[in-house]
């Protein structure tokens, strides 16, 4: 695949996100693959949201190395109450959200039960080899317990080198 194909698979997903939430601020998961696959995702999708029109805003979420369905995400749900009333802090710094901002924030563990609900739209990543042992294994457990998958509502394989890859994983 090419660039141009990559931009492509940006350009679309960034299009369903907006058909799906035409109005108001948008809280956007990257989940799954480990922490440089899906920050790199996560700009590529903000930069086709910007070249929609859109106001795009980043974060990567700085979430423990250890699986513990059980976590307190008192401090990421702050951040996400205050994106969706207009201000986002960062660096002790206040900034206004516009009305038709998205907050794209990737990281690990954002499909977990206790979070999938704060998400407008959730983006589960796989195909990405880990090559920590200890990592691949919370990552499992994490499947399993939680089904972060069955939570998105979109699939992306990102193993081929180019572009990622949509897939579907209909029950019917």
């Amino acid at each position: 695949m090419s660039t141009t194909d990559a931009s492509t698979v940006f350009d679309a997903l960034a299009a369903e996100i907006a058909q799906n939430n035409a109005h108001g601020r948008v809280l956007v998961a990257i989940d799954g693959a480990g922490a440089e696959t899906t920050r790199r995702f996560a700009d590529a999708l903000a930069d086709a949201a910007r070249a929609a029109g859109r106001t795009p805003f980043r974060a990567s979420a700085e979430r423990p190395e250890q699986y513990a369905g059980d976590e307190d995400a008192s401090l990421l749900r702050a951040v996400l109450a205050g994106f969706r009333d207009g201000a986002l802090e960062r660096d002790d710094l206040i900034t206004e959200v516009p009305d038709n901002a998205l907050l794209i924030v990737d990281g690990r563990f954002l499909l977990s039960p206790r979070l999938r609900g704060a998400w407008h739209y959730r983006v589960w990543l796989e195909g990405d080899s880990m090559s920590d042992e200890a990592a691949y294994a919370q990552r499992l457990r994490y499947v399993r317990d939680d089904e972060p998958r069955g939570a998105a509502e979109a699939i992306y394989d990102v193993s081929g080198p180019d572009a990622p890859v949509r897939t579907f994983s209909d029950s019917c």
